[in-house]
């Protein structure tokens, strides 16, 4: 469910979530999906409209913590936790989202895979 911190050899090796998984050769590696969410612009190369569904999916979840300051106002004093806590669970699961669309592209093309090491969001994890 949740995505592990992984340090990425592209950045310095700056600590970072990604999505692991293992491909042929039993090799592990690892998609760096916190930059592919900052930047959803670099997913629309594997898939049409990937970065307006992802910026849809990041103002909904900004909207419902809104919402939450709103029913503070206007029901009860603790509807902003409500509404923060189904901000920060979105988020996370429009991040893990990001993550798997580039490894479901990456599985799916020798191409996408080496663009996406292209772009330093794709390294091998030794362990």
């Amino acid at each position: 469910m949740f995505l592990k911190c992984e340090p990425n050899p592209h950045q310095g090796g700056r600590m970072t979530r990604a999505v692991l998984f293992n491909h042929a050769g039993g090799q592990r590696f690892a998609i760096d999906a916190e930059a592919l969410h900052k930047k959803p612009d670099l997913l629309n190369e594997f898939g049409a409209h990937n970065s307006l569904r992802f910026r849809t999916l990041d103002a909904i979840a900004y909207g419902l913590c809104f919402v939450g300051g709103v029913g503070t106002v206007m029901v009860a004093w603790w509807m902003f936790f409500v509404g923060l806590a189904a901000c920060v669970l979105m988020l996370a699961a429009n991040r893990k989202s990001a993550g798997e669309a580039a490894r479901n592209a990456a599985r799916r093309s020798t191409d996408n895979f080496r663009r996406l090491h292209e772009l330093g969001c794709l390294w091998l994890v030794y362990e």
